[in-house]
């Protein structure tokens, strides 16, 4: 009963910490001049576990239009969060217990996310930029018009299935991943550089982006910060990110600059990462370098997999449903393991060169 009640204790704390990482951005973004706190942080939470949202909004006036929608799109901050708190609290007593905690972690965890679906159900009310009433959204003669500083009750509510289903999966990768640290000990030391990283990195990132862009840009760090980390590491090993879109709106969507302005991205935190790994741990350099460059790889190719967003916007008039925007934003996760894995091999060989020389320089 004592691991059953720890592992609980665990699937609640990470539950706690994800709300408080959402709860945290949305009051940076000034979510609460719009709509319910409760029912935005209980969305977020259930989005960063791979769950989606539905949209309905009303336009003010006399016309039975609705516009619907689903956004499908994963806050990686948010989920590393509760991840590090929950592998951490599993892992605290050791291998005596883990089956039991690492069980009742996983039910505990869907059961909460089920019930936090539940309350993620509210309206956001807010206006439409204003502008010339009858322009068009997607410029002179496009035939797309918009109206002009309009009213807009948005109904929102996160999607009970993929989230109950997207909670299993996730509490399973990282019991998994537990499992795995008990199983083989020396990932353990890696995985806590790992996440003391993330939380420097993330506390260090939200101060400095508030001080050039304001509190707007501190809940971007909170939400995306793993997001925007692996965007630019990717954009700098030439693999693209690529927008799509289809409907009467598509023209509204920007695309995304690429090219190899990104490319010192890569080359300062792959060698800095490698340099640390070569530091603390044993092994011959090409070992050290095919391990970094398995991890490299496989990390930037799952992150640029869950960093994936799509949004899909239609309309409802007069009885008829008319498809309206249908977006997509992604890299392909395949060439970021390719790139990934080729840049962490040779950063490995870079670093251990770097660690050689450095102890025969003290010598």
């Amino acid at each position: 009963m004592r691991d059953v009640r720890r592992g609980l204790g665990a699937a609640a704390a990470a539950l706690l910490v994800m709300a408080a990482v959402a709860l945290a951005a949305l009051l940076l973004l000034g979510a609460g001049r719009s709509g319910d706190l409760t029912a935005l942080t209980a969305t977020v939470v259930a989005l960063a576990v791979g769950g989606s949202a539905d949209v309905v909004a009303v336009p003010s006036g006399a016309l039975p239009i609705t516009v619907h929608g689903a956004v499908d799109v994963m806050p990686l901050g948010v989920s590393l969060a509760g991840a590090v708190v929950l592998g951490a609290l599993v892992l605290r007593h050791g291998r005596d217990g883990l089956a039991v905690r690492v069980t009742t972690a996983v039910v505990g965890f869907v059961l909460g996310l089920a019930a936090i679906s539940l309350l993620s159900r509210g309206n956001l009310a807010f206006r439409m930029p204003g502008g010339t009433g009858g322009a068009s959204a997607c410029g002179p003669g496009s035939g797309v018009a918009s109206r002009s500083g309009g009213a807009v009750d948005a109904g929102f509510s996160a999607a009970f299935l993929p989230t109950v289903a997207g909670a299993a999966v996730w509490a399973l990768v990282v019991a998994g991943v537990c499992v795995l640290a008990v199983r083989f000990p020396a990932v353990v030391p890696g995985l806590r550089l790992a996440a003391t990283v993330f939380g420097v990195l993330t506390v260090g990132c939200a101060l400095v982006a508030s001080g050039f862009g304001g509190a707007a840009a501190a809940a971007v760090v909170l939400l995306a910060l793993p997001q925007a980390v692996s965007g630019a590491l990717v954009l700098g090993l030439g693999v693209p990110w690529t927008v799509t879109s289809s409907g009467a709106l598509s023209c509204a969507v920007p695309g995304i600059e690429q090219g190899g302005g990104w490319i010192w991205v890569p080359v300062v935190v792959l060698t800095a990462c490698a340099v640390v790994a070569a530091r603390s741990g044993p092994g011959g350099s090409l070992r050290r370098a095919g391990v970094f460059a398995g991890v490299t790889g496989g990390a930037l190719a799952v992150v640029t997999l869950l960093s994936r967003v799509s949004v899909d916007l239609g309309v409802t008039a007069f009885g008829l449903s008319i498809p309206v925007l249908d977006a997509r934003l992604s890299a392909n996760p395949l060439l970021a393991l390719a790139a990934g894995a080729a840049a962490g091999f040779a950063s490995g060989l870079l670093a251990g060169a770097i660690s050689v020389s450095s102890r025969a320089w003290k010598r």
